[in-house]
């Protein structure tokens, strides 16, 4: 655990200042929601899973999800939230988690439920000296930094029902504005502070051990763990240099390195987590430069391959699918690379709006691929990255698709946070052509029926195989809520005034 030299270390008051002037010459009008959700869901409960792409949601950071997101741009709900900016959301359970950034001096980490929309609580950790940064969520737990920028700022555990204080850490922490901690498999919390990679007890706030980490530059300090091989894995420098760390989780011993050497002059500028891939391979992304893969065999990394890419992608997030693909930005446009040999697989159209392309990628388990640009859209592709969908996301900046554990898909941007849901049925009209669409669609324990105007007013009924009503109502508005948690497992029928055809609802 030998001192490295000290790296650059960008200013979040930099980059920030740099994304509002980016926002003031957009000249692009910002979309204020003025939609207010209508519907009262019943709480669900979900563990987590591999979930949300905050390079943090599963151990090895590697934005997969082993979940089955939203085939459609399907809004379950959006509500308008004041913020200059997307930031990363954190998802457990029912709860949802993200940072509101207004200013320097006025950023509250909030919580909402994740299947309503309802506020739940908001919260500022800093008493308006800086911005209250959510860097992960565990067990019923909040963790959130008092972000300050002094290299020294203070990480507090919240309780995720009502936001009210756990504990303080006994360890001082430096994660930069976009990074997040991580969790092994029991639990404990790892995060970057100032030179340093702390493993804490998340349950008490205690350092169970702390070693030396010296990032190239803000936003690819993080480690990533691989509980496989008890190792955790951090991007550092020394002159210059970037080298792939190798750590022992049990202890924090530093146990190897590799070079990851520059393709192109002037390159070399990590502002980007690596990540394991469900396959223990290392992929790091030199962001004006190339990605390359290692494998690590318990005593040394070997390269396995490196590919060039091009334009400068800072602050992005790869992904790994579940085939052990790697997608990645490449000249305002996403590359599938084969995660074994790093041959080019397919190439997104250019998505690289506005000129600032900070992709931040998610993989879902039904062959999806989600990306914000950092700038004003969020798309979906299928894996040869033909465009499935996209919609109008103002500055998304750091925030990408994060998916819960139900398959919720999660955004945010300038003034807003916005859910997506799966697994989605259109019915057409037969009488006055309007659409009626029915998600999620096989469910477990709502559907939700969105109409359009034409449509209100009628009746509906959810009958069973043999007629008996289960449920009926009126279609009073947009959107119409059915709770089926009580209703048994099968196949039922929607019936709606004047229509002869009756669309299946599965209950699973």
């Amino acid at each position: 655990m030998k001192c490295l030299n000290s790296g650059i270390r960008f200013q979040d008051t930099s980059i920030i200042f740099i994304q509002i002037l980016h926002i003031i010459f957009m000249h692009r009008k910002t979309l204020y929601i003025l939609f207010t959700l209508m519907v009262v869901l019943q709480t669900q409960g979900y563990s987590q899973s591999a979930g949300w792409n905050n390079n943090g949601g599963n151990p090895l950071r590697n934005g997969f999800s082993a979940v089955s997101g939203p085939e459609s741009d399907s809004v379950l709900w959006e509500v308008p939230s004041p913020g200059l900016f997307g930031t990363p959301v954190f998802i457990e359970d029912n709860y949802l988690v993200t940072m509101r950034f207004q200013s320097m001096t006025d950023a509250p980490v909030v919580c909402y439920q994740l299947n309503t929309g309802t506020l739940l609580w908001s919260v500022d950790v800093t008493n308006a000296s800086g911005r209250s940064l959510p860097v992960g969520i565990r067990d019923g737990r909040v963790f959130v930094v008092r972000l300050t920028e002094s290299q020294n700022d203070t990480l507090y555990a919240l309780d995720v029902t009502n936001g009210s204080y756990l504990w303080t850490a006994d360890a001082t922490v430096a994660p930069y504005i976009s990074e997040s901690a991580v969790f092994d498999a029991t639990g404990n919390l790892y995060i970057g502070g100032f030179q340093k990679t702390f493993k804490i007890n998340a349950e008490t706030g205690q350092t169970i051990w702390e070693t030396t980490t010296v990032p190239m530059a803000s936003g690819s300090g993080e480690l990533a763990v691989n509980t496989s091989n008890n190792t955790g894995y951090t991007l550092e420098q020394s002159g210059g240099i970037s080298y792939l760390w190798a750590t022992d989780l049990t202890n924090g011993v530093k146990k190897y390195s590799k070079i990851v050497n520059d393709l192109q002059p002037g390159g070399n500028v990590p502002q980007s987590a690596l990540m394991v891939g469900q396959n223990e391979i290392v992929y790091v992304q030199l962001t004006e430069d190339n990605i390359a893969a290692f494998s690590d065999d318990g005593s040394q990394f070997n390269l396995l391959w490196q590919t060039t890419i091009f334009g400068n992608s800072a602050f992005s997030l790869m992904c790994v699918d579940n085939d052990d693909a790697v997608y990645a930005p490449t000249g305002g446009r996403l590359v599938r690379l084969d995660g074994l040999t790093g041959d080019t697989l397919a190439l997104s159209a250019y998505i690289g709006e506005g000129g600032l392309f900070t992709p931040r990628i998610s993989a879902s388990n039904n062959n999806f691929i989600y990306a914000t640009t950092g700038e004003d859209s969020v798309f979906a592709f299928d894996k040869s990255l033909n465009k499935i969908w996209s919609a109008y996301l103002p500055n998304s900046n750091t925030s990408g698709v994060s998916l819960a554990p139900n398959g919720l898909a999660v955004v945010t941007g300038a003034n807003i946070i916005r859910v997506y849901t799966p697994k989605t049925f259109t019915y057409r009209s037969e009488i006055d052509q309007s659409a009626i669409i029915l998600y999620p669609n096989p469910t477990a324990d709502y559907c939700i029926i969105k109409a359009d105007q034409r449509a209100m007013g009628k009746r509906y009924r959810l009958v069973g195989v043999a007629g008996q009503t289960i449920l009926a109502g009126i279609l009073w508005t947009g959107t119409q809520y059915l709770d089926l948690s009580a209703v048994p497992s099968g196949t039922y029928y929607l019936t709606i005034d004047g229509e002869s055809r009756s669309p299946a609802v599965i209950k699973q």
